[in-house]
């Protein structure tokens, strides 16, 4: 990157920027002035559609402002160009892994890694090629390589604080917290105001049981970026004093916390209770212990709403089915970002996911109904269930993705 010179020691007018448009572009970029970086890199395209430096500086604003689908396409397009060119393969291989999700909650494209692998190749000697390929390993849980790449960037530069950084975050999530915490302290090192490694910190200390040094850390983060707090600093902060047995104190916070949900604000008492039971029992697993619950809880109800005369067998098929249609419009907005693809091709998509979907379905509960000697699944009963349940699943599922983020937005 170009430096950036100025005249009379600060940003403001008079200021010269080394590099031209594109060094005001860094510059925009370096000092968080996302939307001024993309529309000054949109401006050089125009005059030049194969100037590669724009076209990953426009990936990169675009990244930064959460637009992950235009970074992938703008950041495939510069590595199209010019496939030799390591900030575009790191670029591609970032917004690829952000699509997945936090820590890889989804499915780590593959070409996350070969973009990431393509960059080390590039530049072996680089340790931020070496830092974004122990993210993507670590995102796949493949916490050996990670720790070998990220080990690999601290040796190449022992004074980058994201390399020290980056092997915290592996050591943490491969059952190493001792391991963390001192790769979290030679970040801190290095940069002494790297807010997420004393988050990193915290989360070390709490795994450690050293309840009183993870409370240090998180007043540390809290007062770094007090814009964390009352999201993951509190949360947990109450999980803290839920192993310290404080639990007036960890009710507070969790009530606090799910009072701020104005679509369950009734619920507040009840849910901020069971979140402390479960995130203080289970920590970062508490979500799988949810889920767990929720499935039980529906067992029953379907269970009991069987024995309903005539009717009953007819609800617990349309709940059944319905709950299957949704999970599975769910899982595909988790993989591909939206329920239903653009345009024309939504309804025949539609249609064709529900014929599909019913035709196995009918198929597999008709023979199992064979199989057990039951006549209650007979092929009509289970087609007109399932395209009611289908049918209505599909339909929460195009609200909960035109309507969902904006409920979320306001909250």
């Amino acid at each position: 990157m170009n430096r950036m010179m100025n005249r009379g020691g600060g940003p403001g007018r008079g200021e010269q920027i080394a590099g031209g448009p594109l060094g005001q572009a860094r510059y925009a970029l370096a000092t968080g002035n996302y939307e001024k970086a993309e529309a000054i890199s949109r401006k050089r395209l125009e005059k030049n559609a194969d100037d590669v430096s724009a076209r990953v500086l426009l990936a990169q604003s675009l990244l930064q402002q959460h637009l992950v689908d235009d970074a992938i396409t703008e950041a495939r397009r510069a590595t199209q160009i010019q496939p030799s060119n390591t900030d575009a393969q790191l670029v591609l291989s970032s917004s690829l892994l952000q699509k997945s999700g936090p820590l890889g909650m989804g499915r780590v494209p593959p070409e996350a890694e070969r973009a990431a692998r393509r960059a080390v190749q590039l530049q072996p000697k680089m340790a931020k090629t070496h830092v974004q390929l122990a993210e993507v390993l670590a995102a796949k849980r493949e916490f050996a390589g990670a720790r070998l790449e990220a080990e690999e960037a601290c040796r190449l530069e022992p004074k980058l604080a994201g390399a020290h950084l980056m092997r915290a975050v592996v050591m943490l999530s491969d059952k190493d917290p001792q391991g963390a915490v001192d790769a979290a302290n030679a970040a801190l090192r290095a940069d002494r105001g790297l807010t997420q490694a004393e988050f990193v910190k915290a989360n070390a200390f709490l795994e450690l049981k050293q309840y009183d040094e993870a409370l240090d850390a998180l007043d540390t983060v809290d007062r770094q970026a007090p814009y964390l707090a009352g999201t993951n600093t509190e949360g947990m902060r109450g999980r803290i004093y839920y192993k310290q047995r404080k639990i007036k104190q960890s009710y507070r916070i969790f009530r606090k916390l799910q009072e701020q949900n104005p679509r369950f604000r009734w619920l507040a008492p009840v849910i901020a209770g069971l979140s402390m039971f479960l995130v203080g029992q289970f920590g970062q697993n508490a979500q799988f212990a949810i889920v767990f619950l929720l499935v039980v809880v529906v067992a029953l109800v379907l269970f009991g709403l069987h024995f309903i005369p005539v009717v009953g067998g007819w609800i617990v098929a349309v709940l059944a089915i319905g709950i299957a249609g949704l999970l599975a419009f769910g899982a595909l907005r988790q993989v591909s970002g939206h329920v239903l693809p653009a345009g024309r091709l939504r309804i025949p998509v539609l249609g064709g996911a529900i014929t599909a979907g019913l035709a196995v379905l009918v198929l597999v509960l008709y023979g199992l109904g064979a199989i057990f000697g039951t006549r209650n699944f007979g092929p009509v009963y289970l087609f007109v269930a399932g395209a009611l349940a289908v049918a209505g699943a599909a339909g929460g599922a195009y609200l909960l993705d035109r309507y969902g983020g904006r409920a979320a937005a306001a909250s």
